[in-house]
């Protein structure tokens, strides 16, 4: 592979170091100078993504593409979301391939650890704020349109916020809009991207997902919502109004595109994966 190329513009040639196992791999990683890891699924501890999960648990800053088998379209979604930054099959690599998803990777890893700053969050509700959701949303967008890949975006807006301003008070406002944030927190997963963009405002890109759990995440997000309302009296009855846009490769729509999408499809305003008529909106 020693014809890959350079990994950074004006950079060297990377050098590749080879171990047979995690245990190996370990120790290697032990002794520092190693930007990144190409790490076979098949190995002697294990297979799928148990090695991954095992390497994630003591190694969460050092980059990691995967190999997987050709013809597997299940798990390089699961690698993903597992914490790996990119994949490659097996049988399909080239040297120009390999070359631009190591530099990929990197910059995948990069941004998350940028976005560990308090500029790329927001303060009331540790969600990424809108520069952060932005920034950490456009990789996903350039790895879709490689790997021909889905996913949503999804806008989520508090129903008359400033109405629970007046019925509550500021104070009080900013609670519901935490607890907003921590509903949105279990109705999608750890690898999906949340984000409270201003007022009541929310976006989420949920990873790896297609038009046909729409539904079911609209519903989630509703049953949620009604379990808060029911948990105990309060002057307001939070309502939660949701809007979807899908990824489509053909297009290769920035992510701001699909955000404004999404808003539209939540105000009815343009078509789209919405839910079913009879829940627009979750309440």
């Amino acid at each position: 592979m020693g014809d890959a190329g350079v990994v950074a513009g004006g950079a060297p040639p990377y050098e590749m170091h080879h171990a047979t196992g995690l245990a190996a791999g370990a120790e290697r990683l032990a002794a520092g100078d190693v930007d990144l890891v190409l790490m076979d699924l098949t190995l002697p501890e294990g297979n799928g993504l148990e090695p991954l999960i095992r390497f994630r648990e003591r190694f969460l800053d050092i980059p990691v593409v995967v190999l997987t088998a050709h013809g597997d379209d299940v798990l390089p979604g699961q690698a993903l979301q597992a914490g790996a930054q990119d994949y490659l099959m097996k049988g399909k690599i080239t040297a120009e391939l390999l070359s631009r998803t190591i530099r990929h990777a990197l910059e995948v890893s990069r941004l998350q650890h940028a976005l560990r700053s308090l500029s790329f969050l927001d303060g009331l509700t540790t969600l990424y704020n809108r520069r952060g959701f932005v920034t950490l949303a456009e990789p996903h967008v350039k790895l879709a349109q490689r790997a021909k890949g889905r996913f949503l975006v999804f806008s989520i807006e508090v129903q008359d916020m400033a109405g629970i301003n007046q019925a509550v008070g500021y104070e009080e406002g900013d609670r519901v809009l935490r607890d907003v944030a921590e509903i949105l927190r279990r109705c999608f997963r750890d690898s999906d991207l949340l984000a409270r963009l201003e007022g009541g405002a929310f976006v989420v890109l949920a990873a790896d997902a297609g038009v046909d759990t729409v539904g079911v995440i609209t519903e989630r997000i509703g049953r949620h919502a009604a379990q808060y309302n029911g948990m105990t009296l309060r002057p307001y009855s939070l309502t939660l109004d949701v809007g979807c846009a899908a990824f489509d490769a053909s297009e290769a729509p920035a992510i701001e595109d699909l955000m404004a999408r999404a808003v539209e499809a939540r105000l009815g305003l343009a078509p789209g994966p919405t839910p079913p008529p009879e829940s627009p909106s979750a309440s």
